[in-house]
């Protein structure tokens, strides 16, 4: 786990690495991270899948976020990532730049929160880089693996496929505001320590044919699959399963927010129909709640999203279809 210029803080650089990331660095693949590279064997006939994903303080994170917090979203969205491709985590490379907010108290519960949160998906370290900057940022790279040929895509589905999403939506979107407004509520949780299904997902490669995870709200993510599968999607916007605090806001008039909002962490997934019950079962076995929220259907050139529907069957208008980076 290479790094450059110290933070001014109690340890040097290499000092910092050995006393926070060494203690739990994966002693098979990356010794005790004093080389610059690990190194990894796939198992014969599996594909590694390969996602990154950094976070900036003040932009996927408050500013004054806990450092539990910090590690837990890295974690949760990484872990996310490898969920969508029905990969199972294998390891994973840290990238951490120390901004001028990030003392040694700071450091040492992110380190203990990261150990923590890679121990509750089996992922771990491989190693990293860590440098100094004028901002805050983590960024983790993962490994997972798949049988070969069975990693599940965006552009897997076909029309007249069901669609399904797991746990709850718009949560992600509510404990943002939490957190931002330092208030407390049900749905902090799900914004501030992500749960992917990464277990369910992983049994779910013979039965689905397509999937992603919902990171920038489900309508955006929803509109990925249909771009990349070249169809559309008819949602009930009634099925889109909601939390109490979710409901209380779509009953208030804001249903949109938690279609669009994004920071969920669930999986949509598309598979034809008759597998329903197959994937309801796993889903029980699997403590995920799993829902059916619409169809695909085939679309004309320039078409490929996906419309929410409400219970009358009117076209739901959204302002905007999820969060942009740029």
């Amino acid at each position: 786990m290479a790094s450059k210029q110290s933070n001014g803080a109690k340890d040097g650089e290499f000092d910092l690495i050995k006393r926070l990331f060494a203690p739990f660095a994966d002693a098979s693949t990356a010794g005790d991270l004093q080389d610059d590279a690990a190194r990894f064997t796939s198992p014969p006939a599996h594909d590694l899948v390969i996602s990154t994903d950094a976070l900036v303080s003040g932009v996927h994170f408050p500013d004054n976020a806990a450092p539990e917090m910090v590690a837990a979203r890295l974690v949760g969205a990484n872990v996310s990532d490898l969920a969508a491709q029905g990969a199972m985590p294998v390891g994973c490379v840290l990238t951490l730049c120390i901004g001028p907010d990030w003392d040694d108290d700071f450091l040492d519960a992110f380190a203990a929160a990261f150990k923590h949160c890679l121990a509750r998906f089996d992922m771990p370290l491989w190693g990293g880089d860590t440098v100094r900057g004028a901002q805050s940022l983590v960024s983790l790279t993962v490994h997972g693996i798949v049988p070969q040929g069975e990693m599940l895509a965006r552009a897997g589905a076909r029309p007249d496929q069901d669609v399904y999403v797991t746990g709850t939506i718009g949560d992600g979107y509510l404990g943002l505001h939490h957190a931002l407004n330092q208030t407390q509520g049900a749905s902090l949780q799900a914004y501030a320590v992500p749960n992917p299904p990464i277990g369910f997902a992983q049994q779910m490669r013979q039965l689905c044919s397509a999937a992603i995870d919902v990171s920038d709200g489900l309508a955006g993510d929803l509109d990925h699959i249909c771009t990349a599968s070249s169809l559309a999607m008819r949602i009930e916007a009634a099925r889109v399963p909601l939390s109490t605090e979710g409901v209380a806001v779509a009953e208030a008039g804001d249903l949109a927010s938690l279609l669009t909002g994004g920071d969920d962490y669930q999986l949509v997934l598309c598979a034809d129909t008759g597998r329903g019950d197959e994937m309801a079962a796993i889903a029980e076995k699997c403590g995920v709640r799993l829902t059916c929220i619409g169809r695909t259907v085939a679309a004309q050139k320039g078409a490929e999203m996906a419309e929410f529907y409400d219970a009358e069957g009117h076209l739901i208008d959204l302002p905007t279809r999820g969060y942009r980076h740029f």
